[in-house]
């Protein structure tokens, strides 16, 4: 066989493509180096190190960083990543609140923004958060790098191409597409459900976490999955949907329609008695009083069965957040983990129950990583594993030509 010009070039280029994504993946990890650490460390020449700095330099995809002291007596120009050289945006939208924040490509929030703007399933509603996503967009350009994309996390669930809000759990609108919500926006825009969202961000706060199910005890309970450091979401795009799985057969009603659903028994709204709040039930409850200690057991037995029938599938860490995590302290956790030891069969010799990190921009942050995670997978030649910038990146195809990768 006759290895022809065309086979050699190619080559050259894959191997051009390597050294690059070498060179931007070190810095990335290791922060300031120099080029002569960058060439004792991929074992690259020095004229390949320069050339391949002065474009990355060019493309603002590296910055200098600091002078670093030398042996030779002259100091020595460091380089660093820049990860605002590209932004994205999450979104998520409530019943009374519209919520942005942009992030850098290591899933760092660059700028947030807070507004009241009561949700109503109209043209008028969307053209309006259209105007402030844009003007958003605009701001966060001018004082960083272009933005990828717009991601909406919605509280419920997406259609398996994602592009139709199938259930809402916030607001009750069904059947809305993407189209629909984002047509004022000039900019790529994707779905998300907002407990994946949120689960993308646990991996930010806690690199060592490997494969856990995460579940978000608000009103309105959730859960995602994360294995092998990355958010998993399966074909459906609903994986880790734990709410809707039957816990008491012909039990309570549930919001989606039917009866028994896990939702139904581990929602917070479950402890308080008539007219008490949640915050005033857990006030009470820290007095000692019987009857809300008979009711924190019983919602705590529930949600015990929940994570100990997952964990017969799926034999992973578990991350609780939502509303009710902030009222959990680690006495209450570890009451948590004995109770689903004391339910299962195995699988316990390994297995941390830990609260959720996450805040109240977790959503939008894990939104928004639907685009700077793929990016970073093309730019540094992630694409499989976890890598340290994002660890918990979803597949979402991106054209990475678009993006000037």
């Amino acid at each position: 066989m006759t290895t022809t010009d065309t086979d050699i070039a190619t080559t050259r280029n894959i191997t051009k493509t390597r050294n690059r994504q070498a060179i931007i993946r070190h810095l990335a990890m290791h922060g300031n180096v120099t080029k002569r650490q960058l060439q004792l460390d991929l074992q690259l020449s020095l004229p390949t190190i320069t050339g391949n700095i002065r474009a990355l330099e060019h493309d603002g995809i590296i910055a200098p960083g600091p002078l670093t002291d030398s042996t030779g007596g002259r100091k020595s120009q460091s380089y660093r990543f820049n990860p605002s050289h590209r932004t994205a945006i999450g979104v998520t939208m409530h019943r009374n609140t519209l919520r942005l924040c942009a992030i850098d490509l290591q899933g760092r929030p660059i700028a947030t923004l807070s507004r009241t703007l009561p949700y109503a399933n109209t043209n008028a509603y969307y053209q309006r958060m259209g105007s402030a996503i844009n003007d958003f967009a605009a701001e966060t350009e001018k004082a960083h790098g272009p933005v990828l994309g717009v991601s909406f996390a919605i509280p419920g669930a997406i259609s398996a191409d994602g592009t139709v809000i199938t259930f809402n759990d916030s607001t009750g609108a069904t059947g809305v597409t993407i189209d629909t919500i984002a047509q004022s926006v000039r900019y790529p825009r994707q779905l998300i459900r907002e407990a994946a969202a949120i689960a993308m961000t646990e991996t930010l706060h806690d690199t060592a976490i490997s494969d856990a199910i995460c579940l978000y005890l608000n009103r309105r309970p959730s859960g995602a999955l994360i294995m092998n450091s990355r958010l998993h979401r399966g074909p459906n795009l609903c994986d880790g949907a734990i709410e809707h799985m039957t816990l008491v057969p012909g039990g309570k009603p549930c919001h989606c329609g039917r009866r028994g659903c896990m939702a139904a028994y581990c929602s917070p709204e479950n402890l308080p008695e008539d007219y008490e709040s949640i915050p005033g039930f857990f006030s009470v409850l820290e007095q000692g009083e019987t009857h809300h200690r008979e009711r924190m057991n019983d919602w705590l037995d529930h949600v015990a069965l929940a994570i100990a029938n997952v964990r017969c599938v799926i034999c992973a860490d578990v991350v609780i957040g939502g509303e009710a995590a902030l009222y959990l302290d680690h006495d209450n956790i570890a009451d948590l983990q004995r109770r689903v030891t004391a339910l299962s069969v195995f699988g316990t010799d390994h297995f941390t129950l830990r609260l959720s990190r996450s805040d109240e921009n977790s959503g939008a942050i894990g939104a928004a990583m639907q685009f700077t995670d793929p990016y970073m997978d093309a730019l540094c030649g992630w694409n499989t594993g976890p890598h340290p910038s994002s660890p918990a990146p979803t597949r979402t195809k991106i054209d990475t030509a678009t993006m000037g990768v």
